[in-house]
């Protein structure tokens, strides 16, 4: 019966660190100062089980964004594995709280768990794109909401709806984000097309995009840990990958 015991135990054991290994992920985390010198902490969680790659976003930022250049409204990332693959994915869905601002009174839920997936027409929330091999920089994938177009990007500004539903830290205080629709602190991206792949095959290069216009404020992480200016960012980020 000890003996029993013994294996069964065991094998408890054994599925709860197979358990916790399955929910390893990719922590890229920055922190620095925005474009008009805002204080801002910026991060992105990535999982792999099966066919499914999640992707957490979020503005950590300890202070209330103050401005459109404190506003997290983009970001690239890269998966590459050792044969020299990259994924087809497919956008399956993204979701964050979205409030509505007030500069003079608490901001408030609009939608719980909003549905921010975008398609290709004017005045969307999230867009998503695979980067053409031929585009410099070369970006892997990239989710935005604001129009970039000189990245060649393929976020033109006639197919996402400007700084609205870009995430940001609360609670608003300042006119120009007042009375905008936007997503606190974080937003759940999920995508198919990643059977094959794990997170060791995600590059620890990231981009961050900030504001109206990311093109000139980008932040740009590259490895391992060297800094670089990347379409006018900021040497203040430093990557860190768990």
């Amino acid at each position: 019966m000890k003996k029993i015991a013994f294996i069964t135990v065991f094998c408890v054991v054994l599925l709860m660190l197979l358990s916790a290994q399955s929910e390893a992920n990719i922590i890229q985390h920055v922190e620095g100062v925005s474009i008009t010198g805002d204080a801002v902490i910026l991060e992105s969680q990535m999982a792999i089980s099966g066919d499914i790659l999640t992707v957490r976003l979020s503005n950590l930022s300890t202070t209330a964004s103050n401005s459109p250049d404190d506003l997290l409204s983009s970001y690239y990332f890269d998966i590459y594995n050792s044969i020299g693959q990259r994924p087809e994915l497919v956008l399956l869905s993204a979701t964050g709280d979205v409030y509505k601002t007030d500069e003079n009174s608490t901001d408030t839920l609009q939608t719980a768990n909003a549905d921010l997936k975008a398609v290709a027409k004017k005045d969307d929330t999230w867009y998503f794109s695979a980067f053409n091999a031929a585009a410099n920089p070369y970006l892997g994938f990239g989710v935005g909401t604001v129009g970039n177009s000189t990245m060649t990007n393929n976020f033109p500004g006639n197919i996402v709806g400007g700084i609205d539903y870009s995430i940001y830290a609360g609670d608003v205080a300042t006119q120009s984000l007042n009375d905008r629709l936007f997503v606190l602190n974080t937003i759940t991206f999920t995508f198919s097309g990643v059977t094959g792949f794990a997170e060791s095959d995600v590059l620890n290069s990231a981009v961050f995009g900030l504001g109206t216009s990311p093109d000139s404020t980008l932040m740009f992480i590259p490895e391992p840990s060297t800094l670089a200016i990347l379409a006018g960012g900021i040497l203040l980020f430093k990557i860190r990958r768990k």
